[in-house]
């Protein structure tokens, strides 16, 4: 069976005289490994309603996991953050989540788990939508914001304060889930809210419109999801867990190459209108496996960074994290 690995840290160069893997030779790859039988005990995956997780609900939806020789139970939950002590616990195998929600666990305590795949970057899809009244992030002083504590959107909106000099003081912060937050604000609760897709899109058609979104410059590569693994299953589900990005990674492929022919897939399972969905997938940059490898070394690092500054400064873990979280050593596909 063909491998290609990929490593955070230093890797031994190939042989001058051996060629890298060709798509062909990938493609073959992934057909043997559709030859495999599944392990008999499905791998349980945690994750939440997101635009970014297309490639899986893609994969789910054209019999992607069993082509591949995985038998895969998706594990619903109402937020990234819910799935990571389940995780920890050994109740789930994977979790679909935020490098935020798992590097806020890690930074509490001792975490048995570790990221091997960057999923998506928020481009745009995660946005703090205001009233019309409220034309700027500026404007937004004194107002009621809808967010959720500690995670990933309340950093989003330290980024959008801090890019035109205000501080979470100068606003009033309603703690709730990013849904209930979408959903309060279109019924008029609160002043404006951080939310995520499918929200922001019925937001701005109930006459909202976005004041900050993952988009802007000071925002880039700071919202990523992830596939989190426990150290337990890494060691003893290995050959279902590769099995699992390959279908999760053909699912992306069918997704950049065919966005027409899964409109009514996605639009299904992100409960939208088949005419919002490609505005949904502009607003997240999609990653395939080969860029994995490049993103799990130069980029992933430096967003734990700001992530773990964003931790620090709101006093919401004791102790530093950072590239330790990822995974040493992959091997896939």
């Amino acid at each position: 069976m063909l491998l290609a690995v990929f490593a955070y840290g230093c890797q031994k160069p190939p042989p001058a005289d051996e060629k890298p893997p060709t798509p062909t030779a990938v493609q073959s790859a992934q057909e043997k490994k559709a030859d495999d039988k599944p392990s008999g005990v499905p791998l349980s995956v945690a994750f939440n309603q997101w635009v970014g997780f297309a490639g899986m609900y893609i994969a789910d939806e054209r019999g992607l996991f069993k082509k591949h020789g995985v038998d895969v139970k998706l594990v619903p939950f109402s937020g990234p953050g819910d799935s990571i002590p389940p995780l920890l616990a050994g109740q789930i195998d994977v979790s679909l989540t935020t490098a935020n929600n798992l590097a806020l666990i890690a930074g509490k305590q001792p975490t048995a788990a570790k990221i091997i795949f960057m999923i998506d970057a928020s481009d745009g899809a995660d946005a703090i939508v205001a009233s019309k009244s409220i034309k700027t992030m500026a404007d937004l002083k004194g107002k009621k914001v809808a967010v959720t504590k500690g995670e990933i959107n309340e950093m989003l909106l330290t980024l959008g304060l801090e890019s035109v000099k205000l501080e979470e003081k100068d606003v009033t912060l309603a703690d709730m889930s990013p849904d209930d937050a979408g959903a309060a604000f279109m019924a008029g609760k609160v002043d404006a809210a951080v939310t995520w897709e499918p929200w922001v899109s019925r937001a701005i058609e109930k006459n909202g419109h976005i004041v900050y979104s993952s988009k802007e410059p000071g925002a880039k590569d700071a919202l990523i999801d992830v596939m989190a693994v426990s150290d337990k299953a890494l060691a003893s589900r290995k050959s279902d867990i590769d099995k699992f990005v390959a279908a999760f990674d053909e699912g992306v492929a069918l997704v950049k190459t065919d966005p027409a022919g899964v409109k009514a897939i996605l639009a299904k399972r992100l409960e939208a209108k088949p005419e919002d969905v490609d505005g949904m997938l502009s607003g997240a940059r999609l990653y395939r496996f080969e860029e994995n490898k490049t993103l799990l070394k130069d980029v992933l690092p430096g967003t734990l960074v700001k992530i773990d500054a964003f931790l620090t400064s709101h006093k919401l873990t004791t102790s530093k994290v950072g590239p330790e979280l990822i995974a040493s050593t992959v091997v896939t596909q």
